[in-house]
């Protein structure tokens, strides 16, 4: 791996090694699944059908490591995702994600510009062909707030210029969080990005085809809401629902988003 991945790695290890722990903290392994009629990030459905997502994880004090997956029902989403992550008491996250993305867009007639990549190799992080990409991120929720804030650059990877050098495209969030009298939790945000070293105006958050003739360095990715709520299906089991809609004006598109946490 290059220099400026290696870097963000020890420096997360430090940071973990550095912090108060609570020597008496037992770990604990975890695990959710989810259904959602398609997977939007960061201002795009980079999953454009029903799917399927999960996550694992083992947690100690702050420390945690886990995996996510997502596929879609008409096989056109496949997403393999490991991460690191440590979080401090005081509210402030850090987390690198190493995202692979082996899709085949042709399963769907408006995605297939985009590709088949199911035979891509997984072992390949350094070529100009790797579908992987190392997405380092921090947050923050201010004390006595239900403000979040999200920072997050991609330091190595498939987020390239045309010379293939990385364009570093970084995505800054904010989410407020309230809820309603009846149980509903109501979170609206907005998200800007924007690329430290594009050399043709584009960053990794331009899906559509005009957004990407347009080549912005940088804009607004998303103005969303999203409503949560537990529902109660029995006495002793839960689904957690939720539903918003978002705008993307880089891509200038919209969409309604829906997903259940199973469990």
């Amino acid at each position: 791996m290059k220099k400026n991945l290696l870097i963000a790695i020890m420096s997360m290890f430090t940071l973990i090694l550095v912090a108060q722990e609570d020597t008496k903290t037992k770990g604990v392994f975890d695990f959710t699944a989810s259904l959602h009629n398609q997977w939007f990030w960061r201002g795009y459905a980079v999953g454009p059908g029903p799917m399927t997502a999960a996550q694992a994880s083992f947690k100690y004090g702050g420390f945690e490591i886990g995996t996510w997956n997502g596929y879609a029902f008409d096989g056109s989403f496949k997403d393999t995702d490991l991460y690191l992550s440590y979080t401090t008491k005081s509210g402030f996250s850090i987390a690198l994600w190493d995202i692979y993305n082996y899709s085949d867009y042709t399963a769907v007639n408006g995605f297939a510009g985009y590709g088949n990549h199911t035979q891509s190799d997984y072992f390949n992080y350094t070529g100009d062909q790797t579908r992987h990409f190392f997405d380092l991120s921090m947050s923050y929720t201010i004390p006595k707030t239900k403000l979040q804030l999200f920072l997050a650059t991609i330091i190595e990877g498939r987020d390239r210029n045309p010379d293939n050098s990385n364009r570093y495209s970084s995505y800054v969030k904010a989410t407020y969080g309230f809820e309603t009298k009846n149980g509903v939790n109501i979170s609206p945000y907005a998200s800007f990005g924007f690329a430290l070293n594009s050399d043709n105006g584009g960053t990794f958050w331009q899906w559509t085809d005009s957004a990407v003739q347009d080549a912005k360095s940088s804009g607004i990715n998303e103005i969303g809401i999203t409503l949560s709520k537990a529902i109660k299906i029995t006495e002793s089991y839960s689904i957690k629902a939720n539903t918003g809609i978002v705008a993307s004006p880089i891509n200038r598109t919209t969409t309604g988003l829906l997903g259940i946490v199973v469990f």
